[in-house]
């Protein structure tokens, strides 16, 4: 498979570095702490809010918590305003304010708001711990991966143990700068850490291999996913193409069939293509069922090209007669005459030589028959020969002869033909005689 196609691929796992949701940003203050063995910080005598002080900001996270932001924020601003609240106080509302604009999904100027709020220095070790790391994943989601990796290694430089969660990150932080070497380290040091690795994290990884074609090294985790994590079509389409650049056709046929299976391939070009494979796998009446189910309720567009793929299916399953209106629907789109002409064979497989002549009449008219045009005379003639209609048919022979690789039996038939119609014509003069 090239670079080109592939690439295509590799972009099934771009999500890793989309921006994180307002609920990742406020969960990170209990997570956090309960994940990560912080360094022994200096002593430092523990604040408390005043009575006032909680009033405000519990006013303000209630107002939070029902969506009314602009109320939040101006008991907020008042507060960082007076000179009623300590300089530990208003930290606790610069951190809250932040927050409320995270909530807003403005996360630039969350981002923003979280910085102050850290700069002041006031709030507790723990808290400025977690604003830290709340900061490694906003600059992410404001696209600024160099200022994310700068906070993240502050606050690793600030833990002893940091959790898989926190290298997960990391590397997903190195992916978004192209440094797939530390992407894959940190990656892999999330998974080895955890009972139960996150998608995302093998995301990660097989971005990292991929973009390198490290395909053999891609499978067994895939194979993993699939597993795991069975209801990802992302996984299964990455399973299906590394079998194929692997050259294991049937296995990358087998994950195909899972995915239909599960009613993943939902897609007019993702059904067809799944016929194909049905019909290159010789399964034609499952491709010709799956096709005329699309055809029917529109999730396969009703092209020239789809209405013949069901016609081929139904004539390789050797129904005949459902091929004939998949073939006409298609042969009226098509600008040749090359689908007029197959729908003439399939009524000749039924001996209907009435029909088999108007649609192979239809194939001349319209023409463009290329390779097939010596071919289609010769069958006409053939049909008209069988109709009875000799004159007709030595015509259209004669037409046929006028092809290298059909001029041998068309003038066969010639002959044939000339030899009944001589016998029929002594046949007659000794009847008028006789009468």
């Amino acid at each position: 498979m090239s670079k080109l196609r592939f690439s295509s691929l590799i972009l099934i796992f771009s999500f890793m570095a989309s921006p994180i949701m307002p609920e990742a940003i406020r969960l990170i203050d209990t997570a956090t702490a309960q994940e990560e063995k912080k360094k022994k910080p200096k002593t430092r005598r523990s604040q408390v809010l005043s009575k006032a002080a909680f009033n405000q900001i519990t006013s303000a996270q209630e107002a939070l918590s029902e969506g009314n932001h602009e109320t939040a924020m101006n008991i907020l601003l008042n507060m960082m305003k007076s000179d009623r609240y300590n300089s530990y106080e208003k930290g606790v509302a610069q951190q809250t304010y932040a927050y409320v604009w995270a909530d807003k999904g403005d996360y630039s100027r969350a981002l923003v708001e979280f910085e102050r709020a850290l700069n002041l220095g006031v709030l507790p070790e723990q808290v400025q711990l977690d604003l830290t790391y709340n900061l490694a994943q906003l600059s992410i989601a404001e696209d600024k991966p160099k200022q994310a990796l700068r906070y993240l290694n502050r606050w690793f430089s600030q833990v002893e143990e940091p959790s898989a969660s926190a290298y997960g990150l990391k590397a997903q932080i190195y992916l978004i700068m192209d440094n797939l070497k530390q992407a894959e380290k940190n990656v892999t040091k999330a998974i080895s850490m955890s009972e139960s690795p996150k998608e995302a994290w093998y995301r990660i990884l097989l971005s990292v291999y991929l973009q390198q074609e490290r395909y053999k090294e891609s499978l067994p985790i895939l194979e993993l996913v699939v597993d795991r994590f069975p209801g990802k079509k992302a996984f299964w389409q990455q399973l299906s193409a590394v079998y194929q650049e692997l050259g294991k056709e049937q296995k990358a046929f087998a994950a195909q069939q899972a995915m239909h299976s599960q009613d993943m391939l939902t897609t007019s070009k993702e059904l067809v293509r799944i016929a194909q494979l049905y019909l290159y796998n010789d399964f034609p009446y499952k491709a010709a069922r799956i096709l005329d189910k699309g055809l029917k309720d529109g999730s396969i567009k009703k092209t020239s090209k789809n209405w013949e793929l069901l016609a081929t299916a139904w004539m390789h399953s050797r129904e005949w007669k459902k091929s004939r209106s998949p073939l006409l629907k298609a042969a009226s789109k098509s600008k040749s005459g090359k689908l007029y002409a197959q729908l003439g064979q399939a009524y000749i497989q039924d001996e209907d030589w009435k029909n088999a002549e108007k649609y192979l009449i239809k194939a001349v008219d319209k023409g463009k028959l290329e390779k097939r045009e010596s071919n289609t005379y010769l069958v006409l003639g053939i049909t008209q020969a069988r109709l009875g209609k000799y004159e007709k048919a030595i015509k259209t022979f004669r037409k046929a002869g006028d092809f290298d690789d059909t001029a041998k039996d068309a003038f066969k038939w010639i002959r044939s033909l000339e030899r009944q119609l001589a016998e029929k014509a002594r046949e007659e003069k000794e009847k008028q005689k006789a009468g």
